[in-house]
């Protein structure tokens, strides 16, 4: 291959600094004590000890304050604002009751203090010592410092690395390099609410990102699976339904093995990790039907290249999880509101080398591709687009295939050595693919078959809306943030109407109006009449559709569409003549969806 391909290693997102000894358990990945207690804050009932400034007993929200400083000079408010709208995605997931309070700003300068009596979230810019020199964050973009009693959370600090990274916050900086504020509070905001990493590549919580905007951003069905299951609404009772079940190999429980879970068309749900008896559970599950399997982690290894997702990736607690099975072909099991599906798998023994170890940066050349151990993202609608997987045991009669609905993909192409020189080698299995319109967002699998060995990238993939809705209000973020400081505020809510021009924002997103400005809306600007008939002129919005629609009288049926709909192309559209047929004519335009 050309000597344009590199290999790019992305550092840890973060570290959850753990106070006491744990075991994981559950979908998604939570935390339990040597006890069974699972960590969460208790926001059902007032906990004695915990400050109003940690949380307050009248609204149940938990209570956060930000070090007023930022990051930088120039854009410290759109940082203080993008850790803003991570607390409210987070609350804003249909389904939990966790709730989160703006308790203000704190001086610059302070530091980890989880004795403190409060939650605090601020970047270390001197030096990555913290915790009055305790702690090194050397190396990690994040780190949540947790103080639990009985593994009950009654406060928790964050600090952002400051000091070896520079961060952004503009979503229209796509091509960017710096590390993206949004996607790593979201993930520290997991820990800080008591998840452990995922197994699932494109999850939030999962241990590694790209710089830029990547798949962290924006939360994925694994968290919102984990919020439900610890902070569950008072109506969800019987809403979803239950799996759970046993992982053993020659009749032993498999520790650290990966459950995973896809809908019946592929497309990944959530995952989880078994406990040292080889049980998982996964709660929280639509009613429906789904498929199940296990795959185990990579073996550890000095060699970053031999490896994708270690135990170590998860949390300490999983540095011994078993590898030397076999991964499973898939299960179908059907889910049942208000019920638990039991299912249990035996997985063969086996050392197998046969693993996908990098993931290729999607590209539209196959000269000029990056491997990456992290996973990548495609947008509905895009095409023609190379994507792939490396590792040093594929064969050139391995199979490549992505699991999920809505794309086209061409044949999977073979390349040894994709990287001379690289130890070990590195081999190359690719094929481009197109997205459909109507490809179901969500995240995607890479799997590779040569004969009956099987190799999975779960979740790796992520295919993208055309039109992001992070925070769960039916309302298109791109408009939202173009027009709100914060996207996530009450006033950029869909039935908000901050101009009071009579038109809620989700009318002015119909329209492509300004929603902060009385005077910008859609009206006609000018009727002409020529020897031809009549031209009109309407203040429209690039890339909007309008019909244009004519009546001789007003009334609910007066108006007679004219014509096909026209597709904006300008911020002021003119229509062809209109033959006129009486000697009075009204006319309105329509924006349509």
């Amino acid at each position: 291959m050309s000597a344009r391909q590199s290999l790019i290693l992305f550092h840890p997102v973060s570290v959850v600094l753990m106070l006491v000894a744990i075991q994981v358990t559950h979908g998604f990945v939570l935390n339990e004590d040597d006890s069974g207690r699972v960590r969460q804050w208790m926001i059902s009932e007032t906990v004695p000890t915990a400050a109003t400034n940690i949380f307050n007993p009248a609204t149940k929200a938990i209570r956060y304050f930000l070090g007023s400083d930022g990051y930088s000079i120039t854009n410290r408010a759109a940082e203080l604002n993008a850790i803003r709208a991570c607390f409210d995605q987070w609350q804003s997931v249909p389904g939990t009751s966790l709730k989160f309070e703006d308790g203000g700003l704190i001086a610059s300068g302070g530091d980890i203090n989880t004795s403190d009596q409060t939650n605090v979230i601020y970047w270390a810019k001197e030096s990555t010592l913290v915790n009055g020199g305790r702690d090194n964050i050397f190396g990690t973009l994040a780190v949540t410092f947790p103080h639990l009693t009985n593994n009950i959370l009654i406060e928790a600090d964050m600090v952002l690395n400051g000091v070896q990274f520079a961060w952004f916050t503009d979503f229209n900086a796509t091509n960017s390099t710096e590390q993206l504020i949004e996607a790593s509070v979201l993930h520290e905001i997991g820990h800080f609410i008591g998840l452990d990493h995922s197994p699932v590549g494109g999850a939030t919580m999962f241990a590694r990102g790209t710089t830029g905007i990547g798949t962290q951003a924006g939360l994925s069905g694994d968290e919102m699976a984990a919020i439900r299951a610890l902070y569950p609404a008072s109506k969800q009772t019987g809403a979803f339904g239950k799996l759970r079940g046993q992982v053993v190999m020659e009749g032993v429980g498999v520790f650290g093995a990966s459950v995973l879970i896809e809908d019946s068309a592929g497309n990944l749900t959530c995952g989880t990790m078994t406990r040292s008896n080889g049980f998982y559970e996964l709660p929280q599950l639509a009613p429906g039907s789904y498929q199940v399997r296990v795959s185990p982690l990579d073996p550890p290894s000095s060699n970053s290249l031999t490896r994708l997702i270690t135990g170590s990736d998860i949390s300490p607690a999983f540095v011994g999880a078993e590898t030397g099975f076999l991964p499973t072909t898939n299960v179908l099991v059907s889910i049942s509101g208000g019920r638990t599906n039991l299912l249990n798998f035996s997985v063969s023994p086996g050392v197998d080398s046969f693993r996908i170890t990098r993931i290729v940066q999607p590209g539209t050349s196959a000269e000029d591709l990056s491997a990456i151990n992290a996973p990548v993202t495609l947008r509905q609608g895009q095409s023609n687009v190379i994507v792939g997987v490396y590792s040093p045991s594929f064969k050139s009669e391995s199979i490549l295939r992505i699991t999920g609905d809505g794309f086209a993909s061409g044949p999977s192409t073979f390349i040894r050595d994709a990287f001379p020189g690289s130890n070990p080698s590195l081999n190359l299995l690719h094929m481009r693919i197109s997205a459909g319109a109507n490809a179901t967002p969500g995240l995607r699998s890479f799997v590779v078959q040569h004969g009956t060995n099987l190799a999975y990238a779960n979740g790796f993939l992520e295919i993208l809306p055309r039109f992001p809705d992070d925070n769960f209000d039916g309302l298109n973020d791109i408009f939202q943030r173009r027009y709100f400081p914060l996207f996530t505020a009450r006033e950029a809510g869909p039935m908000a109407d901050p101009d009071g021009d009579g038109f809620d924002n989700a009318h002015e997103h119909l329209a492509g109006s300004d929603p902060n400005n009385a005077r910008s809306l859609l009206r006609i600007e000018r009727v002409e009449l020529t020897v031809e008939g009549s031209v009109l002129s309407w203040q429209s919005e690039p890339g909007k559709h309008y019909q244009v629609f004519s009546g001789s009288r007003f009334g609910t049926n007066a108006w007679q569409a004219v014509g096909n709909p026209v597709t904006a192309t300008a911020k002021v559209t003119t229509y062809l003549p209109i033959p006129e047929r009486t000697p009075t004519r009204f006319y309105q335009v329509q924006v349509l969806p």
